[in-house]
């Protein structure tokens, strides 16, 4: 269809999402004689439940997880930053974001909500805090502000570079970490 004249304007006609673009959205395994024949409204509506499935199956694993559990699953995020960064810029992301998720607190009567010192060493402060975390937060929500902690010190670590594209650091990080959320 061309474009449509309505009162002397122009409007282009949006591009359809057509059934191939539906079909790779959609993960599933469908028969052939499904993807043949099915209409445009059933692939989206099999894409929607499917959806709506996983966002219910994660959001029940994120829910029942024990405190072994997230930490594990944040121990293997970490590792993954490391591979990214270095070990040390991992556990000072890690030692920011549970700060930041403590709201840098100083005189908290808990001690491990205390802000930490973010010197890069896993001792023991950094791991009472992170399993004070993992009693009141699930492991998606403390990953979070460990990618939060990670911008935060990339902005300052790099403010004053000028040799440095900071903003595209910052998105290349957020794209690469996003993933492992």
């Amino acid at each position: 269809m061309q474009n449509a004249v309505f009162l002397g304007m122009k409007f282009k006609e949006k591009k359809s999402l057509t059934r191939e673009k539906i079909l790779s959205l959609i993960k599933g395994k469908l028969s052939n004689a499904k993807i043949l024949y099915a209409t445009k409204e059933e692939l989206i509506e099999i894409l929607k439940n499917e959806r709506r499935e996983k966002f219910l199956s994660e959001y029940e694993r994120l829910n029942n997880q024990t405190s072994n559990e997230k930490i594990e699953e944040i121990s293997d995020f970490i590792k993954f930053v490391a591979q990214k960064f270095n070990e040390k810029q991992a556990i000072i992301a890690l030692q920011t974001g549970l700060s930041l998720l403590n709201k840098n607190k100083k005189n908290c009567i808990i001690e491990a909500k205390n802000a930490l010192k973010e010197d890069g060493i896993y001792g023991e402060k950094t791991k009472a805090s992170l399993h004070e975390a993992c009693k009141n937060y699930n492991s998606r929500v403390i990953k979070k502000y460990i990618l939060k902690g990670i911008l935060s010190n990339i902005i300052f670590d790099t403010k004053n570079e000028t040799k440095i594209d900071t903003q595209k650091l910052l998105n290349d990080t957020k794209l690469t970490l996003e993933e492992k959320i």
